[in-house]
């Protein structure tokens, strides 16, 4: 296709030059014919100087640009370019906004041709990538990139970028393409020229890559190949010694015998052969996985019984399935069928897609996902919709999107769904009865277990990965939350009947089976309760706001976010369980004119299509959304729970934030009678001891009354050699001094180390405040040559912000919570490691708190049996964040002296291994530093 793309990139001191703002540098690529044809690359000279945090960023001077053209010489050449030409960008926005400002300025006209943005183009042709900046996407394709903002090199980069989505746009299936063509005219980049010539490319022969159906494209799916039955499998013992005198050897190379991790495997073996519960600590670098993953599977082939493994998080799922799982397939010559399965709402509908996808009013971002998941579909094989990115946050409806395609039990047709033999949940659940090993999550887990829901093989042995986490995950999920976003959800989908929503095509529907009469009869109190609904769930959402502010301190109130604690049966909370009842009420209402429609049109549902049957089907999930408001309004706000503890979470900004929690104080009992009593379980986590004793985590968990192994695989890796705690004993306790001061001093302490290790640290806070606090007082008086990155401040995720720490020279990074644990930064990267205080949870948390009145209670200490050994795990999970490989040492900061100075602080440290502890002075402990990190003997 004969057609000129114009790639324009600007460097520039800001967003608008109406603003002040001004243009440093030019780029400029022309694409003719799949190659780049002319190009431009020109400082621009601006009016003032160029602001210091725009030169770091763009490595542009005031001295570069001091002898440059300005603008006015460079306009004419940059509009020969543009001539006859579309206009392509990075975020084209951005920059045709600022050009054509320039160019009016000088008294030309702007530039009002067809655009292409390579970032809207990137998120539908590119739908699982990370991330769409210009960086991420050239590191990714391996584009050249040489110089990252700096206009010329920009220009080239999208440049590349653009014939390589070109390429990929025609490689879509016929379908896609259509589909795509048909949301074309409402996207921001023109691209009708290129989808219909692709279309043309593309011919009407059938592609075997994919399965086409209902006008939609799926990626082909393939059955599995399964290796041929061996006739028999050798015993575990001599399978293990095989594994490690020949196989290992052949896989690994450099391979050493490790012998915590064979003892693993025969530990793990013996208690699921003898049906016996496991408790492993495993630490660091013990090769954990395979430890319990190589007896598991060997188990699982000689019984014909699945094993269920279950992790932390979605992340660390995918990590063990995509790492660990297929070195299986070569350590065994019996089929191992692997399988990984998520919660029903992970997994998109396809269904609601077609349904989705057909609607024709819609706002542009629910354009944008239609074309994203288009081409989704023609690359998935699980239907994850974690893979892909759909456009915008919470805020500009990426929840709502999820909400309107993904699966649900509620609104299933079953057989009367013509996608049902294509549906990517049931063919998860089909392929996890036959599997060798189900990869799991805690999360769908418990879920499963605290709604019978079925998902998972009952019986079968259960191994549960990061098993420190347990009690906690169990607890959020065997308790219920309510907030006001609830509401919002049955209001969007429902809609008043003049909204063109789902209400409206139910009155649409009943005309065809003359039940026009009754249907608007109830919709019309539909109206009205809506209308009162929408009322009583904002009154009380603004009652639960004012109760719980009220409650609160003026320090909560002024961090903004606060959490308050509350009893059912307080005299203040009538107020609150007045308007709930009132709410309840309206809901009762709700529910039963839905209902009443609802049987309506299920009576006549054999002579239904499934379209009509579809909008039916969508009404009963709807009915499943309003009882689950109702029964958490009652749980967490009227039900006269004792065995449980409630609290609410607001914001005095905006009460939509307000949620109300309940969960259960203890789940000891309930996790005995509904796991570890009815199968065997394997848990094994790097922290499960303290000062080498189980006892704290079989209490939590209810294993105490089972016969329970245990087993400790220590480390493999030299602390003594390679690691020294070092406390200094001339810090503050922050209870001490005020915060302000002890950050300062802190602050202080951190740069002085930065000075000796060249940043690579880790600062673990306890603390948003504090966080914030330090990173004020580190900002003010780090040297230019660090780079402080702090979670919560510097803008990005965890996995963005551990991205540019391993990237950036000299960096340092603050992290609470999450940064605790589930990070790796192997190598030189990380070298020091911060410590600010041990990690007691705050006592006023209220699970904490009723948790420990609850032991207090029994008569026992609520700090020696619950918040110190809680402490000490956390601190352990942080201490293992610096020494990830063989070869990797470090220092560990410990700002705290409480672990030097009181009695229960030693159990801190008798709960690490074996590492030499230094407390002194800090100018003395640099001076050790340095010898340490220089003594590479």
């Amino acid at each position: 296709m004969e057609k000129k793309y114009v790639v324009i990139d600007l460097e520039t001191t800001g967003h608008s030059i109406k603003a002040g703002d001004e243009m440093i540098e030019i780029g400029v690529a022309v694409v003719e014919q799949g190659h780049v044809t002319e190009r431009l690359s020109a400082f621009v000279r601006p009016k003032n100087p160029i602001p210091p945090f725009i030169s770091q960023l763009t490595g542009i001077s005031d001295l570069d640009v001091r002898d440059a053209d300005t603008f006015d010489v460079i306009a004419p050449r940059v509009l020969s370019m543009l001539d006859g030409g579309v206009f392509v960008a990075h975020n084209v926005q951005f920059d045709l906004t600022f050009l054509n400002e320039a160019l009016e300025e000088e008294g030309y006209l702007p530039y009002t041709g067809p655009v292409i943005d390579t970032v809207e183009l990137a998120r539908i042709l590119l739908p699982t990538a990370e991330s769409h900046s210009l960086s991420h996407l050239t590191e990714s394709l391996q584009l050249t990139h040489q110089e990252a903002h700096r206009a010329g090199s920009d220009a080239e980069a999208t440049a590349e970028l653009l014939l390589e989505l070109l390429s990929r746009l025609r490689e879509l299936p016929l379908d896609t393409l259509k589909q795509l063509r048909r949301l074309a005219p409402k996207l921001f980049s023109a691209m009708e020229e290129e989808i219909d010539f692709a279309i043309q490319a593309v011919g009407i022969e059938t592609d075997d890559r994919f399965d086409s159906f209902r006008k939609i494209a799926l990626k082909k799916r393939l059955d599995p190949e399964l290796m041929p039955h061996r006739s028999e499998l050798q015993p575990f013992g001599p399978f293990v010694d095989h594994l490690n005198q020949e196989i290992f050897p052949k896989l690994f190379r450099g391979y050493e015998q490790r012998t915590g991790q064979l003892e693993m495997m025969r530990h793990v073996y013996q208690s699921l052969d003898q049906e016996v519960p496991l408790l492993v600590e495993a630490g660091t670098g013990t090769g954990k996985s395979l430890g319990y993953l190589v007896p598991a599977t060997h188990y699982a082939i000689e019984h014909e019984t699945p094993i269920i493994v279950s992790t932390h998080t979605i992340q660390l799922q995918e990590q063990l399935f995509a790492r660990d799982l297929p070195l299986l397939r070569q350590l065994f010559d019996a089929p191992v069928d692997i399988t990984l399965l998520k919660g029903r709402n992970n997994y998109i509908d396809l269904r609601k897609f077609e349904f989705f996808l057909n609607e024709t009013e819609e706002p542009y971002n629910f354009t944008l996902a239609k074309a994203t998941l288009l081409v989704w579909l023609t690359e998935t094989t699980t239907g994850d919709l974690e893979e892909v990115s759909l456009p915008g946050g919470a805020a500009q409806g990426n929840i709502a999107i999820k909400q309107l395609i993904q699966s649900d039990s509620q609104s299933q047709l079953g057989r009367f769904d013509p996608w049902f033999s294509r549906d990517f949940f049931q063919h998860a659940v089909r392929r996890a009865k036959d599997a060798t090993i189900i990869v799991t999550n805690h999360a769908l887990l418990f879920s499963d277990i605290q709604y019978e829901a079925g998902v998972l093989p009952k019986g079968c042995p259960l191994i549960l990965d990061e098993a420190h986490q347990i009690e906690e995950v169990a607890s959020h999920h065997f308790g219920l939350v309510f907030d006001g976003h609830s509401f919002d959800r049955i209001f969007r989908q429902l809609g008043f009947s003049a909204d063109k929503k789902l209400l409206t095509r139910l009155v649409s529907l009943s005309d065809q089976f003359d039940l026009t009469e009754m249907v608007e009869a109830h919709s019309e109190v539909i109206d009205e309760t809506m209308t009162e609904l929408i009322e009583e769930a904002d009154n009380l959402l603004m009652i639960i706001q004012a109760y719980g502010l009220d409650l609160s301190s003026r320090k909560e109130r002024r961090e903004g976010r606060v959490t308050v604690r509350f009893k059912r049966l307080d005299h203040s909370m009538r107020a609150v369980q007045e308007s709930a009842k009132r709410v309840e009420l309206v809901l009762r209402r709700l529910r039963q004119a839905i209902r009443a429609i609802h049987k309506l049109f299920h009576d006549q549902r054999e002579h239904m299509s499934y379209r009509e049957r579809s909008v039916v089907a969508d009404l009963k999930s709807v009915i499943g959304q309003i009882e689950d408001v109702e029964n958490a309004i009652f749980e967490t706000m009227l039900a006269p729970h004792d065995e449980t503890v409630s609290w609410i979470e607001t914001t005095a900004k905006n009460r939509k934030l307000t949620r109300i929690y309940t969960q259960p104080i203890d789940i000891s009992e309930r996790l005995y009678r509904d796991v570890f009593s009815k199968r065997t379980s394997i848990l094994t986590s790097a922290t499960l001891t303290v000062s080498n004793k189980f006892q704290f985590i079989e209490k939590r968990l209810g294993l105490s009354e089972l016969e329970t192994r245990r087993f400790i695989v220590p480390s493999p890796f030299g602390y003594a050699e390679k690691v020294r705690l070092m406390v200094p004993t001339d810090l503050p306790l922050l209870q001490d001094v005020p915060p302000a001061k002890y950050a300062e001093t802190i602050a202080e302490a951190i740069i002085e180390i930065a000075e000796v290790t060249e940043g690579r640290m880790l600062v673990l806070f306890t603390s948003n405040d504090m966080l914030r606090q330090t990173h004020d007082a580190t900002k003010q008086a780090l040297p230019a040559r660090f780079t402080l990155l702090s979670q919560g401040i510097t803008q990005g995720s965890r996995q963005r912000l551990m991205k540019q720490f391993k990237q950036l020279d000299a960096c340092i990074l603050f992290g609470t919570a999450s940064f605790w644990e589930g990070i790796d930064v192997p190598g030189d990267d990380l070298s020091c490691l911060v410590i600010v205080r041990l990690p007691f949870a705050p006592p006023d948390q209220p699970i904490v708190q009723a948790r420990s009145e609850q032991i207090e209670q029994q008569g026992k200490s609520s700090f020696f049996e619950y918040s110190l050994p809680q402490a000490i795990i956390r601190f352990k999970q942080g201490f293992g964040r610096l020494i990830r490989t063989t070869n990797d040492r470090g220092v560990v900061f410990v700002f705290d002296r409480r672990i030097e100075t009181t009695r229960y602080g030693k159990r801190f440290v008798s709960s690490l291994p074996n590492v030499p502890v230094l407390s002194k002075p800090l100018q003395e402990l640099t001076a050790e530093l340095e010898l340490f990190l220089n003594d590479t003997d």
